[in-house]
């Protein structure tokens, strides 16, 4: 049977519109203009984000104690394995480091963006930093996460603190450990842990280095994104990311060579 002249059109059209949708959603991709983040050599930040004038490995380097001085300069000399926890990634991830706040009025949603995209397989790799910018609550649920974390269970129950706030004292501690299965014992050891004090000023130095003060904040690869990001630009600037690639990272790179921040 011969086709109709208006199923040739059609099916035209079609073979059109599938050869030109790369093109069109590029054509709708966010347009970030990106500068470097001084001191830190390859990485950059979206432009006209709140950020510390001073080079931030070094701001304010005279008001902190000799510890968070040699903690800045070990991320300075190591800025991937600081911030990412690894120099490495499975091909085609893009790493990302996520900084929150469990009373931070924003982070419940870019935290539920990041766990959504790692539930459907997007190609990323997260580290997640609690950074209690916003008192001593939030210090003390930053502190139970991270013993979550000793068990195996950060993220349900990072997501349990996201929607609730944590009541002060042990009684809400030993709550949290039944809910979620944890060994309470243990649970209530390492939220008290000089490991997990470490862990928390090791997350403060990394921020600080880039000159992160305040919730949510991210890296992706090699952008810093301060403050909410809807899921479509978090998305377009992880295939920028993609695009672009990691180049080598540590003290050896060399100030950034092979890795564009022009784009």
């Amino acid at each position: 049977m011969p086709l109709r002249r208006r199923d040739i059109l059609i099916a035209a059209g079609l073979i059109g519109a599938t050869i030109a949708l790369p093109r069109l959603t590029n054509l709708f991709r966010p347009e970030f203009t990106f500068e470097p983040i001084p001191g830190l050599p390859g990485f950059r930040r979206i432009s006209g984000q709140a950020q510390s004038s001073a080079p931030p490995v070094f701001s304010g380097i005279e008001s902190v104690d000799p510890t968070d001085i040699q903690r800045r300069r070990e991320v300075a000399s190591d800025p991937c394995g600081a911030a990412f926890g690894s120099q490495s990634w499975p091909d085609g991830h893009v790493p990302v480091a996520v900084f929150t706040d469990y009373n931070c009025p924003y982070c419940p949603a870019l935290s539920a963006i990041v766990i959504d995209l790692i539930t459907s397989g997007a190609p990323i790799s997260v580290t997640w930093h609690d950074l209690p910018v916003l008192g001593p609550r939030s210090e003390a649920a930053a502190r139970a996460a991270i013993a979550a974390d000793a068990q195996g269970r950060y993220l349900p129950v990072h997501e349990q603190l996201m929607r609730t706030v944590l009541r002060p004292g042990p009684r809400a501690l030993r709550s949290l450990a039944e809910r979620f299965d944890l060994d309470t014992a243990r649970f209530l050891r390492d939220e008290a842990s000089p490991e997990t004090r470490e862990r928390l000023a090791h997350s403060d130095a990394v921020a600080k280095s880039f000159g992160i003060f305040g919730t949510p904040s991210m890296l992706v690869g090699r952008t810093l994104v301060i403050g909410r990001i809807d899921r479509a630009w978090f998305e377009s600037l992880i295939a920028i990311e993609q695009e672009l690639g990691m180049m080598p990272c540590g003290s050896s790179s060399g100030g950034g060579a092979g890795y564009s921040i022009s784009r």
